[in-house]
């Protein structure tokens, strides 16, 4: 079942469960231009934000206003997983997300491009969990969208 994200200027924060519980961020580390998405405990850093973003076709774009950059699926493999990453072009067709409401206050987000979800990974960078995408549908696909006051 679909359902509508708090959209912009409505900030979020994206939340797992998921290894005692993580926010998304956008890191400082790179892969080449790109920035990795990773998350962390911590849920009080402006990096943690994103806004939700239509894309006009029916699906959401995740902007982060710390950096100024889109979440998208990249082709760097982890795995058989893709890595997602940061960058600041807004109309890529791989920042597009279709978020899915599984339980009530339960979101997946499936990219299009891939056919692939955003999920958790047990990969981590400087103790940081690495956000990737699979085909999989699973717990780790789940994320909570916390309204920022």
């Amino acid at each position: 079942m679909t359902m509508p994200l708090p959209m912009a200027p409505t900030q979020i924060l994206l939340h797992s469960d998921q290894h005692n519980g993580q926010f998304l961020f956008v890191s400082n580390d790179m892969e080449g231009p790109d920035k990795v998405v990773e998350a962390h405990p911590p849920a009080g850093e402006f990096r943690n934000r994103f806004e939700a973003q239509s894309d006009g076709n029916g699906g959401v774009r995740l902007y982060n206003p710390a950096t100024g950059f889109y979440l998208f699926v990249s082709d760097d493999d982890a795995a058989g997983d893709k890595v997602v990453e940061g960058h600041p072009y807004r109309d890529e067709p791989r920042n597009s997300f279709i978020p899915l409401e599984p339980e009530p206050g339960s979101f997946m987000f499936l990219n299009p491009t891939y056919g692939r979800f955003l999920f958790l990974s047990n990969d981590q960078r400087a103790g940081d969990y690495v956000i990737e995408a699979h085909p999989n549908v699973e717990l780790r696909n789940r994320f909570t969208a916390i309204p920022v006051a």
